[in-house]
């Protein structure tokens, strides 16, 4: 049991004082007999009473002032906001190559910003490119079928005709097409403009070819490219059908080049795979006489924070344990070019040198360049003179030298989730640039979350004391990965012996949810992918707390997406449209991974356990929905409840419901795998009048 709490002074306002006050009138002072809330005397004795509740209640602070003393001792700090991320698509103003030999150009440098709309005077949203984008004339050099790999026909499409698959095709056939590796084409709007011989393209569609694109990631992965249905950009090749035709490829950026057959290039691949039976088949090859390549644009990522470049902190007076503050905080993860120069003279010359940031100054002596950077107020700490217990003075870090100017060469500033914008709101590019037409989000962005507030720093401080700086339970390996960054929202750690599948002996693996509340209500499931980035930085944090023997796999868990069609009866005097979405609200929060405090306080109370969204590895019961549905305020009846699932890949999710996909549950129970967690497809509610 928690440790009782001491309550310095107990007293009342009305029970403790004013009512006591009152009752020793007559003992005191008998001929007052005027009791009344009008009477001078009261007022004033309620006066005097309530200055007094304000010195018990300063009294009973005390306490919790010790609590956040001791943890300040202990060198708790408040964790700073995260920053939110996203894919900023910029389009050309021209498609490149402009002409066949045009070597023009376009550059996104790093740091570019791009703003949403200002709205009733709320703070500007502002988006910073995280890299340089270079968009280039893209340049086709291979074309291959795959029953004939060794046969480039790209340069003899002007004499010979390509027939993209076999003679009679099936199911399967596959042509690639190859671009020069040389030209990072990663992110890039790629239109293929293809001229063929006409066909009727007899045992298919047109308006919906069975062929499936795909590019390369690198080590023989493929991920799939849908040609774009954006006006302007539709397919009107009509299967590859059509005398000449083009469609659009958003390639995904983490697109690498790749071998295929002994040839390394930027590989898109087109395989003839039938997704349904209105597609038909192809009954003959289409047959291709020439394929241009241009680039519309290209994406790159961005991050929700504004660049500080060049800031000037002041000059040092030459004492130990000198503090500076930013001039706007808080302050995003320093990078390797990010970090403060002190004024020096080096051989005879004056000039700034750089100093590295620690995380404190134990290991510090008197010659280290070395500052502290507390990442949620902006303040910079020199290194402190500490005196020793036989009297003797020691200096940890250097201190610069007085007189000599201090800055901070460049710093970027934002977080929260006022980052977590829908898509098409960042549209604002505050800098034009040479060929650039426009730009904006195509995918939500998302991972920004606000600043550790002071009880979570609390129980935070729990955790870190029971795990004592070193990573052995599973409970401390949760802990420590929660605390490697704001953008994780939950982890499960599994061991070798843990229930599922089988995990070898000496291996933790981890399962990572990231900060994706906003983009889960809105229905976008590709936000609950694990980003490189973020892997690499838990892995690296967790890297300084694990066992030498100890090896870590971080990943995403498995993902189960659950629909619900259920039939309700409404109250007599409820809407029954409102009532249809309150219960369609609360299936696609409680089927979630993620939560808000105050759907998880309902949800607690509703199951019995703490509720921080859907636990890893429990079973969905039908009777819970209705239990669940019968509680929603406005429902009289809940007549039927019907489960589909489908397994979720974040990385595959475009955001629209397959439908065709969906596997009825034929139980009362869906089982949920230990690695597993449930999420919320499109629901159906039926209101039904009895």
């Amino acid at each position: 049991m928690p440790l009782p709490e001491p309550r310095l002074d107990d007293l009342r306002f009305q029970q403790d004082l004013v009512d006591e006050a009152r009752r020793r009138i007559i003992r005191y002072c008998p001929e007052w007999t005027d009791y009344n809330l009008s009477d001078p005397g009261i007022t004033l004795i309620e006066l005097f009473a309530w200055m007094t509740e304000l010195l018990t209640f300063r009294l009973n602070r005390v306490p919790e002032k010790n609590y956040l003393k001791f943890l300040d001792l202990l060198g708790v700090q408040l964790q700073p906001p995260s920053s939110a991320r996203t894919e900023l698509t910029f389009w050309l103003s021209t498609p490149f190559p402009i002409t066949p030999d045009s070597t023009s150009v376009a550059v996104v440098p790093q740091g570019a910003e791009v703003a949403g709309q200002r709205l009733d005077g709320a703070p500007e949203v502002i988006f910073t490119t995280d890299t340089r984008m270079l968009i280039q004339p893209p340049r086709l050099t291979q074309l291959r079928r795959a029953g004939d790999i060794n046969k480039n026909y790209l340069p003899r499409l002007g004499v010979e005709v390509f027939e993209v698959f076999q003679t009679k095709p099936e199911i399967g056939d596959t042509f690639y097409i190859g671009l020069d590796e040389d030209t990072d084409i990663s992110g890039y709007i790629l239109q293929l403009s293809f001229t063929c011989q006409q066909t009727q393209a007899v045992g298919i569609r047109r308006e919906d070819p069975p062929l499936m694109w795909e590019a390369s990631l690198g080590e023989g992965n493929w991920s799939e490219v849908r040609p774009s249905r954006r006006r302007g950009e539709q397919d009107t090749t009509g299967g590859l059908n059509n005398p000449s035709g083009r469609l659009t490829l958003y390639l995904p950026l983490n697109m690498q080049p790749d071998e295929v057959q002994g040839r390394r290039a930027y590989w898109i691949r087109c395989r003839h795979e039938q997704r349904s039976p209105e597609q038909g088949t192809y009954a003959q090859s289409p047959r291709i006489t020439g394929v241009v390549a241009y680039a519309l644009g290209g994406a790159v990522y961005a991050t929700h924070a504004v660049i500080r470049e060049d800031e000037r902190l002041g000059i040092s007076n030459g004492e130990p344990g000198q503090v500076f503050k930013l001039q706007t905080a808080p302050v995003l993860a320093l990078r390797n070019d990010e970090t403060i120069v002190v004024e020096e003279r080096r051989q005879g010359e004056v000039g700034f040198v750089p100093w590295e940031c620690v995380d404190d100054f134990a290991g510090s002596t008197r010659y280290d360049r070395h500052f502290t950077l507390d990442n949620a107020t902006g303040e910079i700490t020199f290194g402190p003179s500490v005196q020793q217990a036989d009297g003797t003075v020691r200096q940890y870090g250097r201190v610069p030298e007085a007189g000599r100017e201090i800055r901070f060469t460049r710093y970027r500033n934002g977080g929260g989730a006022v980052g977590n914008v829908p898509t098409h709101k960042l549209e604002v590019l505050h800098t034009s640039l040479p060929y650039i037409d426009r730009v904006t989000n195509l995918k939500r962005a998302e991972g920004g979350r606000n600043q550790e507030t002071l009880d979570e720093a609390k129980l935070r401080a729990r955790r870190e004391m029971r795990a004592q700086q070193r990573a052995v339970t599973t409970e401390d390996f949760e802990s420590l990965a929660l605390r490697a960054s704001r953008a994780v929202a939950r982890v499960k750690c599994r061991t070798a012996g843990y229930t599922g599948r089988d995990i070898p002996a000496g291996m933790i693996e981890l399962l990572v949810v990231p900060t994706a509340l906003e983009a889960i209500h809105a229905g976008d499931l590709s936000k609950l992918a694990l980003e490189t980035a973020l892997r690499e930085v838990i892995l690296a944090y967790l890297d300084q707390y694990r066992l030498l023997t100890t090896t870590l796999n971080v990943r995403e868990p498995h993902f189960l997406g659950v629909s619900v069609t259920a039939q309700i009866v409404p109250g007599e005097f409820s809407h029954p449209e409102t009532v249809r979405a309150r219960v369609d609200a609360q299936l696609r929060a409680f089927l979630a991974p993620l939560v808000d405090k105050e759907q998880a306080a309902v949800f607690s109370d509703l199951t019995g356990q703490t509720w921080e969204g859907w636990p890893f590895g429990r079973d969905l019961f039908v009777s819970e929905l209705f239990s669940l549905i019968q509680q929603v305020p406005g429902v009289r009846h809940v007549l039927d409840v019907q489960l589909r699932s489908r397994p979720v890949i974040p990385v595959q999710e475009s955001g629209e419901h397959r439908e065709e996909a969906l596997a009825s549950l034929e139980s009362r129970i869906l089982n949920v795998p230990d690695d597993t967690l449930i999420c919320s497809l499109p629901h159906s509610v039926e209101v039904v009048t009895l």
